[in-house]
């Protein structure tokens, strides 16, 4: 007859007591087994670290042979791990908190395209490589300004825009947008042209790719195309459709493509009961443009928030009321500068005039 505990009772108490203490070590080798598979018990908390590498924010090249790039929080930076196409000789380079300072030994052509390559870490060991593209300082940049526009243009007088040179200089490197830095159409960027005061250089947004539109760095009248004038310096844009917004837009002039805003236009025909959305200005990419040209301290408004009422008044603007610095202006980058003039009134490529349209 069989215990209902374990064994039979006809066996021997010895033999009864053999068989638990041997039952007994098999359950200790099971739990010590058993023990050794489970996971640790971890006395401290896990403590999370910084993983996110640093991101690039803004760069330029604010002085002959030198490059800035700021990031988003402090990094550190190796001289080794940095780079510059067309070679620029040695490099010098220094991190000062959010920002990497590079000096080449050797001066690159002013105005001229390069790009620059490098790897930075944060204080956790995060590392980011970037190449970016930098337009080299131009110490010779002339004092320029937009000076009229041809947004409305026609098969016979296609869109373009006016820019007045104030003093003598090297236009190489000057960036024209259509809109701004943070909300881009298109930009062009001036090559190298010795220009003087008193000359008047017209980019064609418009072009037809005839071989004779070319860019007149050097005699004035050495290029044809449509529009073409012979007594300033025509320039033409080659990214394909360079159309102005018509009656309402923004237009913008840079010392190169990441360097800071030199002048601006804000334009509309629009006002604050145009609509509801976006400010009266019809598009969320003309109210961002607005805001960012006035951030910037490049257009002035009456209030606190820009209103389609701050641009200037583009009513009435067509291939020959051009859109007009007035002479007397004095720069006061407001709506108070500009005026549309009357019907075959335009006089791109020459002094400005002060009749103003009336519908």
């Amino acid at each position: 007859m069989n215990s209902p505990f374990g064994a039979p009772s006809g066996v021997p108490a010895a033999a009864r007591s053999g068989a638990a203490a041997a039952a007994a070590g098999c359950i200790l080798i099971a739990a010590v087994l058993l023990s050794a598979c489970l996971p640790q018990v971890v006395s401290e908390a896990f403590s999370p670290r910084d993983l996110r590498p640093p991101s690039v924010r803004v760069w330029d090249a604010p002085g002959p042979g030198e490059f800035l790039v700021d990031f988003d929080e402090d990094v550190e930076a190796d001289p080794g791990d940095f780079a510059a196409d067309p070679d620029l000789g040695g490099l010098e380079v220094s991190s000062e908190g959010s920002r990497v300072r590079i000096t080449a030994s050797g001066l690159p052509p002013p105005g001229s395209a390069l790009s620059l390559e490098g790897t930075v870490r944060d204080a956790e060991g995060n590392s980011t490589s970037f190449v970016l593209p930098f337009w080299a300082y131009n110490p010779a940049l002339p004092r320029v300004l937009i000076n009229e526009v041809l947004t409305q243009g026609s098969s016979t007088h296609p869109d373009l825009v006016e820019l007045a040179v104030l003093e003598s200089g090297n236009l190489a490197g000057l960036a024209f947008r259509v809109g701004c830095a943070v909300k881009q159409i298109l930009v062009y960027v001036f090559p190298p042209c010795e220009v003087a005061a008193g000359e008047y250089a017209i980019l064609h947004l418009k072009p037809q790719g005839l071989p004779e539109e070319v860019d007149e760095t050097g005699d004035t009248s050495s290029s044809g195309g449509q529009d073409a004038y012979p007594y300033s310096r025509d320039f033409w844009y080659r990214g394909g459709d360079g159309a102005l917004p018509g009656e309402n837009g923004c237009v913008t002039l840079y010392r190169s493509p990441t360097g800071p805003v030199l002048d601006a236009l804000l334009y509309s025909a629009r006002t604050s009961a145009s609509d509801t959305k976006y400010g009266g200005f019809g598009t969320q990419a003309l109210l961002d443009q607005a805001r960012a040209v006035v951030a910037e301290g490049m257009w002035r408004i009456a209030g606190s928030e820009v209103r389609p009422e701050d641009a200037a008044r583009s009513e009435g603007s067509t291939s020959t009321r051009t859109l007009c610095r007035s002479s007397g202006s004095g720069d006061t980058d407001s709506a108070s500068d500009w005026h549309v003039v009357p019907t075959k009134g335009s006089t791109v490529g020459k002094p400005n005039s002060d009749e103003v349209y009336v519908p």
